[in-house]
């Protein structure tokens, strides 16, 4: 049977669930329509941007290309009506919580959470200089060797006493590296990492009831974003009276145009450092893992490669899995993109899992090659929005599997991969395996 393409194909977080990428969708959308008007249930409009070049050309230009108000396709469900009367629960369930509420009423609705990823000029390039100055060199050198140690300790656990096991590697072993190691950027102490977890899954639950802390309740978000209000207020309190070395004391403490963050961009800094890059790298690892056990000669050209090739596998699981499937950018002006009029306020979703299977940037796509070159992915972005983390994801995946490989005796899929069901952050929630790994000498 030919495929029959749907608007719900490309965004219903169910259809992610289910499938994972919805990958035929995107094929679909390539060859025939790259810029698609999109009518999808639960979801405002927009134009659905599948090829490399094209999003490309918007993330280069923000000023024609805009963040706020919609950076990111999320469910937009009821009427106005329903909205409202959300908004009034919303209200009642900060009643606890005056700051944060006040927050809620000064941001004219738009949410409580306003981070690099919402921002446009002139406040983006403000708020993603605060911490450039942080990653220096020997900075970055200190995280090497601590993320060199933290994985040796994961991994030696992983492997017990050399015997057969199995685990769900992406709740028992994937979650831990950027876990451990976003911790040590924000001087977390260990007995707090499971905050940060927990407080990950469920920011990025999308529509999954298992990772939501209410599975069935929408507003259970609320709780979430008042638990991080409440840890890091704590860590801004504790750093501006004793400032550390850490990057939780250059947030804490960092200035714009002479003053302190706003309430709300100061947390939201924190949050977008403590889970954005903790749930992409899991997300990469548990989909690089997967590929290599589908593709065991791949596998192999890394068991005897060098550190180059183990640097080109990196670049091809990150392509491969694309944790960040869209963005939504808002045009400013009308614009033609190939022979579409796009109309001023009419909102553009980037999809960088389309663009990273796209025929004319990549040779054979749909094949996962550890030595592929060029690779020009998009799982980062491009222009004034490329992650600020992307040096450090890719000093993760090639630290975790520079060790990992070497001490594989078997590994085998060991049951059915599960995909999470949303569609903005989006991979694998659980990756059922057996092997035996050496124990460390």
């Amino acid at each position: 049977m030919s495929y029959q393409f749907s608007d719900e194909h490309v965004i219903s977080p169910k259809i992610y669930g289910e499938n994972g990428h919805p990958l035929e969708a995107f094929a679909w959308l390539r060859a025939n329509d790259p810029v698609h008007w999109t009518e999808a249930q639960d979801f405002d409009p927009f134009w659905a941007i599948t090829k490399h070049e094209d999003i490309g050309f918007i993330e280069r230009q923000p000023e024609l290309f805009a963040s706020e108000p919609r950076p990111i396709l999320m469910p937009d469900r009821g009427s106005p009506e329903i909205r409202q009367e959300m908004m009034a629960q919303i209200f009642e369930k900060l009643r606890d919580a005056p700051k944060l509420m006040e927050v809620l009423a000064a941001s004219d609705a738009r949410g409580l959470v306003r981070s690099l990823v919402q921002m446009d000029p002139p406040d983006h390039p403000k708020y993603r200089a605060l911490v450039q100055p942080w990653f220096t060199p020997s900075n970055l050198k200190g995280l090497e060797e601590r993320l060199h140690k933290i994985t040796r300790e994961i991994l030696d656990d992983m492997a017990g006493d050399g015997s057969s096991r199995e685990l769900d590697f992406v709740q028992d072993v994937a979650v831990f590296p950027p876990l451990r190691l976003i911790a040590a950027l924000l001087g977390i102490p260990r007995e707090d990492e499971w905050r940060i977890l927990r407080l990950t899954n469920e920011l990025f639950a999308g529509d999954d009831p298992e990772m939501k802390r209410v599975g069935d309740d929408p507003l259970s978000l609320i709780d979430t974003i008042k638990d991080i209000y409440a840890y890091f207020t704590e860590i801004t309190d504790a750093r501006r009276a004793n400032p550390t070395e850490d990057l939780a004391s250059y947030i804490a403490n960092g200035k714009i145009d002479g003053e302190y963050m706003p309430y709300r961009e100061l947390v939201s800094y924190y949050t977008i450092v403590a889970t954005a890059g903790h749930e992409t790298t899991r997300t990469a690892m548990a989909g690089g893992l997967l590929a290599l056990l589908e593709n065991p000669d791949q596998m192999d050209l890394l068991r005897g490669g060098t550190t180059d090739i183990l640097k080109l596998a990196v670049e091809e699981m990150i392509r491969w899995s694309t944790p960040v499937t869209q963005f939504c950018r808002t045009a400013m002006q009308d614009v033609k993109l190939r022979g579409k009029d796009i109309r001023a306020g009419d909102n553009l979703g980037l999809f960088y899992a389309s663009a990273n299977r796209d025929e004319d940037v990549f040779d054979k796509p749909e094949s996962f090659r550890v030595d592929r070159q060029p690779n020009k992915h998009l799982a980062f972005g491009l222009g004034p929005h490329m992650c600020l983390g992307n040096i450090l994801a890719r000093m993760e995946l090639r630290i975790f599997f520079e060790q990992l490989i070497p001490r594989i005796d078997e590994m085998d899929i060991n049951g059915e991969p599960d995909h999470l069901q949303a569609s903005f952050v989006h991979g694998l929630k659980h990756l059922p395996i057996r092997y035996r790994l050496r124990p460390n000498a």
